[in-house]
């Protein structure tokens, strides 16, 4: 084989070489990606408002109000004999961005057995969308099974809504 040929050869295959280290170079780099995101969002669900919807036989409502976290309502109720209730209508509102789930709903009362309450359109897990209301009934009634009249006729009702991300 001629010098010149073998010399060719050589530099083709050099050439070759060069040529795909220059890819692998070009190949083998690091990619950077960088950037920034901002979550703008609002969490903001309370009780808007309370209003007594129906007082019946002699029930009284002295006061319902809404507690400093906005998710806790006090009913204060007088009751002068079976069948002597007071409705309140309690509305929630959701004023944020996120839907929220409602987690848990609690109540506590002074302990007056002679004095119910009981609540409708509301439960756990009820999902309360971004900038929408929903309003519920809270009833305290003197209990139709209790045979005498109780030395108070008072009962102070607290309730709690736990509201979650939905």
């Amino acid at each position: 084989m001629s010098e010149t040929r073998k010399t060719s050869i050589i530099m083709i295959l050099v050439g070759l070489v060069l040529i795909m280290a220059i890819g692998y170079a070009a190949f083998a780099q690091s990619l950077n990606i960088n950037g920034d995101a901002t979550i703008n969002s609002k969490w903001d669900v309370h009780i808007e408002d309370i209003s007594v919807n129906n007082e019946s036989l002699g029930g009284k409502s002295i006061q319902a109000t809404v507690g400093e976290d906005g998710l806790t309502a006090s009913f204060d109720a007088e009751l002068t004999s079976p069948g002597s209730s007071v409705t309140y209508n309690v509305t929630v509102r959701n004023n944020g961005t996120i839907d929220a789930k409602l987690d848990v709903l609690t109540f506590s009362d002074s302990g007056n057995d002679a004095i119910q309450y009981s609540y409708a359109n509301v439960a756990e897990n009820d999902v309360l969308n971004s900038n929408q209301t929903q309003t519920f009934t809270v009833t305290v009634a003197f209990n139709d099974s209790y045979t005498s009249m109780p030395t108070s006729t008072t009962n102070k009702l607290t309730m709690y809504l736990n509201y979650v991300q939905a």
